[in-house]
């Protein structure tokens, strides 16, 4: 293990996740907020805090072998979300906003792995909407960056460090290797950011002028939208009351869902790389599981005796906030009938398509398996056939399949190891202990309880939040994750990274072979 460039590299990193801050810091001096909270304080102290990590992993890493290999990568990919976790909480715990830091630490991982799920308005942490503007900023942009992912970002600083960003790039995604998901080299790295910050732009501009949102609403909206992160500036979507503003979201949460290094792949081919996103299978799969979700929301919301326009409505907005992972919520959807309450936990477990910012396992390894179980029940009815599993015509290689099995075990495993350590909290249930734990894999962000049914009927036809049995914190849309003891949320932040990072990239650094050289 060459730790000598892992330390140059995440020198580079390190500055840059400074630097970042910046834009922040300016809109805190320039607003007026209530004491005790010092924003200004917050950022000054981790801009400093940052430079000086920068600064000493330089000197650390600066005469080390300059090439970048598979272990190398591997490291850089995974500590570098456990140092931007560590870099953006900073803010967070230095301007007074979360004194606690377990709950600093949440907050800022959520963020970047696009979990979504936040300590605000619950617990002894005020709420959102009495938190000052810069720190908003903040966090949406965590989520923005994370969104690209926090490799893709740094990946166009390589050149200037003269190594390859082939092994860094390819480290975050693990499972699937064909071109067609897997962008490999530095143009298709740009490719996916300038898809994705022109995907920004309009969603920002359409959210103000449909969605009648503010110039800051809108640009913090579109950074988490994008990121399918779900952070808001106002408790929940519903207080904006904004149609046009949903439909705008709905569109991109589902466009943030497919898979952007598709369209980075085929982008010399013009608007063609539209067309090959059309032709994907993974693709078809994702819009009919989409259409298939809300079809299904809307029909249960209306047998529950919501008008056919409002379900339609609701069942839209929820069912593709929650499928893409971005965790926003305009109802209570805890308090939807089961079999819609069902439907939405299962979509935390699949998420979106490959090369996107969506949580889940993704639609290619589900279309993977579904058809590894039709060919397997065609090979039982014929033992002697011979065929192979393809994928957009391409046939996948054993060893492939081998790692997309490993990956979906892998991951329904860490959802139920997770749920055992969360249910020792002992306000846990096992419903909210199962759905939280799901849902930060899946990097979804609310989770699920159970509520009052009395609550439940009201709820579900006036609106408002449900109320939940016991003394089980409320964790779903409308509510947060303060109430939680310390080690719950750190227990359930490691799951965050686990879920970002797809498992194997987090794990392999636990592994003592993985240090030796």
């Amino acid at each position: 293990m060459n730790l000598h460039q892992v330390a140059r590299l995440m020198a580079g990193f390190a500055a840059f996740f400074t630097v970042a801050q910046l834009p922040a810091l300016v809109m805190a001096l320039l607003e007026t907020h209530d004491a005790p909270l010092t924003p200004v304080f917050g950022f000054v102290v981790s801009i400093a805090f940052g430079a000086v990590v920068a600064v000493g992993l330089w000197l650390f890493g600066r005469r080390g072998d300059p090439h970048v290999y598979r272990r190398e990568a591997i490291a850089v990919a995974g500590l570098s979300w456990f140092l931007a976790g560590l870099l953006g909480a900073v803010p967070f715990f230095g301007s007074g906003l979360l004194p606690d830091a377990a709950d600093a630490w949440f907050e800022t991982v959520s963020g970047l792995t696009t979990c979504g799920a936040t300590v605000l308005g619950s617990g002894p942490n005020q709420a959102i909407d009495a938190t000052p503007g810069s720190l908003l900023l903040w966090r949406a942009m965590l989520q923005w960056i994370g969104g690209i992912g926090i490799v893709l970002v740094f990946v166009t600083l390589l050149p200037a460090m003269g190594v390859t960003a082939k092994n860094l790039l390819s480290s975050e995604s693990v499972g699937v290797g064909t071109d067609s998901y897997q962008p490999r080299a530095i143009e298709k790295a740009r490719a996916v950011t300038r898809i994705y910050v022109g995907m920004t732009a309009a969603c920002t501009l359409l959210l103000v002028l449909l969605g009648g949102f503010s110039w800051f609403d809108a640009t913090c909206h579109a950074f988490t939208t994008m990121a399918t992160g779900g952070y808001s500036t106002r408790g929940s979507l519903r207080e904006f009351d904004s149609l046009g503003g949903e439909l705008v979201l709905t569109v991109f949460m589902f466009l943030a869902g497919a898979s952007l290094a598709v369209l980075a792949t085929h982008s010399r081919t013009g608007l063609r790389c539209v067309k090959r996103l059309l032709q994907s299978a993974e693709f078809r799969i994702y819009s009919l599981c989409a259409a298939l979700l809300v079809a299904a929301l809307s029909l249960a919301l209306w047998r529950a005796g919501l008008p056919f326009g409002e379900a339609l409505r609701q069942a839209s907005f929820n069912g593709v906030s929650v499928m893409t992972s971005t965790g926003y919520a305009t109802a209570d959807f805890q308090a939807w009938p089961a079999t819609a309450t069902l439907l939405l936990f299962l979509s935390m477990f699949v998420g979106g398509c490959s090369g996107s910012t969506a949580g889940g396992f993704k639609m290619v390894r589900l279309l993977v398996c579904v058809r590894l179980l039709g060919y397997t029940l065609r090979h039982f009815v014929r033992p002697k056939s011979v065929e192979r599993i393809k994928l957009d015509d391409e046939v996948l290689p054993a060893a492939v399949i081998s790692s997309i099995l490993a990956i979906v075990l892998m991951w329904g495993m860490t959802v139920v190891l997770g749920a055992l350590c969360v249910s020792l909290d002992d306000r846990m249930n096992f419903v909210s202990s199962l759905a939280t734990s799901a849902s930060m894999v899946g990097s979804c962000g609310p989770a699920l309880t159970i509520v009052e049914p009395t609550s439940a009927a009201q709820v579900l036809v006036a609106g408002g939040t449900a109320e939940v049995l016991g003394h089980t914190p409320n964790l779903g849309p409308f509510g947060g994750f303060g109430e939680l003891h310390g080690w719950t949320k750190i227990v359930l932040t490691v799951q965050m990274v686990l879920g970002r990072l797809e498992l194997l990239t987090v794990l392999a650094l636990f592994s003592p072979q993985f240090w030796r050289r």
